[in-house]
């Protein structure tokens, strides 16, 4: 009886050895495939690079321009940006707090760059809305300003500037005249976290 216990007992050990050894192989490959994706592929075309310089975590401070001309009081998020498609692409989440100081994320960006264009294609989606805002974007001298139509059907555009290593602004205008003038209705400037 005693030789019977030790072989379940030492078929258990190799069994829960074969598994162990079978979880840290696929946790290495899963860190491997995350990892290829942590960068730009030297593929990618080089335009990629100016919202590249976003990869990472920052604290985003929101001000919202109020029906009185006034601003609101800042709000905080946290924006992630990282590659995707092998390196060929770029998303983004936004994250915001809730009371609690509990995240939640309300939507996400997709980018990529087609050289034969030379433009952006950006898409986004949040949870608040459910529908997709697609938008066109070029980089102009240091900043990158998209064109489109937000998930309400209404023209904006948003702008990528003052790029720095560990810092950036955003703003979001609206225009009210068929784009003859455009009205800053949101500004965030964002600071690295990591």
């Amino acid at each position: 009886m005693n030789i019977f216990k030790k072989i379940l007992q030492s078929g258990f050990l190799i069994l829960l050895l074969i598994f162990t050894t079978a979880c840290d192989q696929h946790n290495n490959e899963t860190n491997s495939n995350t990892f290829s994706n942590s960068k730009l592929n030297p593929g990618a075309p080089p335009e990629t690079e100016i919202l590249g310089q976003l990869i990472g975590m920052w604290k985003a401070k929101q001000t919202i321009l109020n029906r009185d001309g006034t601003w609101s009081e800042p709000k905080y998020s946290k924006w992630n940006w990282y590659y995707i498609l092998d390196g060929q692409a770029i998303q983004d989440d936004w994250i915001t707090l809730d009371s609690l100081n509990n995240e939640q994320v309300i939507g996400t960006n997709i980018r990529i760059f087609n050289p034969e264009e030379n433009k952006w294609h950006m898409a986004w989606i949040g949870k608040t809305n459910r529908r997709l805002a697609t938008f066109t974007a070029s980089n102009e001298e240091g900043a990158v300003i998209m064109d489109g139509t937000n998930a309400q059907g209404r023209h904006i555009r948003n702008t990528f500037f003052n790029i720095l290593e560990n810092e950036f602004d955003w703003k979001q205008e609206w225009t009210f005249d068929d784009g003859n003038s455009w009205v800053i209705v949101t500004k965030i400037h964002a600071v690295r976290i990591h």
